[in-house]
C-alpha cells in the first residue's frame, strides 16, 4: 500500500511557534528533533534514553510496533543498557531480556510499560525513561522531540550544554530576549558549575 507522507502524517499544528521551549533559539540551526521511521517487520530502536533529556511522542501510520519504556529509576546494566557497550538491536534484546523483565521475579518498582501500538495512535515517552521498540511488521511513523521548561528543566539544560555547547550558546540568546524567566533559570544553572 502506498502512503502519501505529506497528506497522511501533516504535523503542522504541532509544528508551529509553540512547539516548546527550543522555539526559543535565535536561528534554526538546532539539533535533529524529527524524523519518520520506515522499518521492517523485526526492525526497530534498542533500548536508549533520548538525547538532551527530551520528550518526544511517536505516530504509527502504518504498521505496529511493541514498546517498553522502563522507570527512570531502573538500573540500566539490569535491562542491558551497559555504559561504553554497543546498543543490542531490539529483536536481540526482545529475545534475550523480555521474559525477564515481564516475569513476576522482576522488581515491581522496575516493571517497564508494555504498548502495543496500531495505526493513528500516539505514544508518549517522557524524558529521562529508557525504552525499546520492535515493529511487529513493517511500519511507518513520524516522531518529534522537544524540550520543555515543565519537569526536570536544570537536568536538560546541562545535558544541552555538555552535549551541544554551540547550540546551547544560541539558545541561551534566544532564551534572553524570548523567555527571560527561563534564560535566568539557565544562567543559575550555568553559574552553579
Amino acid at each position: 500500500t502506498k502512503v502519501n507522507i505529506t497528506k497522511e502524517a501533516d504535523v503542522s499544528s504541532v509544528d508551529s511557534d509553540d512547539e516548546g521551549i527550543e522555539s526559543t533559539s535565535i536561528d534554526d540551526s538546532r539539533p535533529p528533533k524529527r524524523w519518520i521511521l520506515i522499518g521492517p517487520e523485526r526492525s526497530g530502536t534498542g533500548l536508549h534514553v533520548d538525547p538532551l533529556w527530551t520528550n518526544a511522542w511517536v505516530t504509527v501510520v502504518q504498521g505496529k510496533k511493541r514498546w517498553l519504556l522502563f522507570p527512570p529509576e531502573t538500573p540500566h546494566e539490569k535491562i542491558g543498557m551497559i555504559e561504553n557497550e554497543p546498543q543490542i538491536n531490539s529483536a536481540a534484546w526482545f529475545h534475550s531480556y523480555y521474559s525477564k523483565v515481564t516475569s513476576n521475579e522482576w522488581p515491581v518498582e522496575y516493571k517497564p510499560v508494555e504498548v502495543l501500538q496500531l495505526p493513528g495512535e500516539t505514544v508518549f515517552v517522557p524524558n529521562g525513561w529508557p525504552h525499546i521498540v520492535l515493529n511487529l511488521e513493517t511500519t511507518l511513523a513520524v516522531t518529534h522531540n522537544y524540550a520543555s521548561e515543565f519537569g526536570p528543566f536544570e537536568r536538560m539544560w546541562e545535558e544541552v550544554v555538555r552535549d551541544e555547547p554551540d547550540f546551547a550558546k544560541r539558545w541561551l540568546c534566544g532564551m534572553k530576549s524570548e523567555r527571560p524567566d527561563l534564560y535566568h533559570r539557565a544562567k543559575e544553572i550555568s553559574l552553579k558549575k
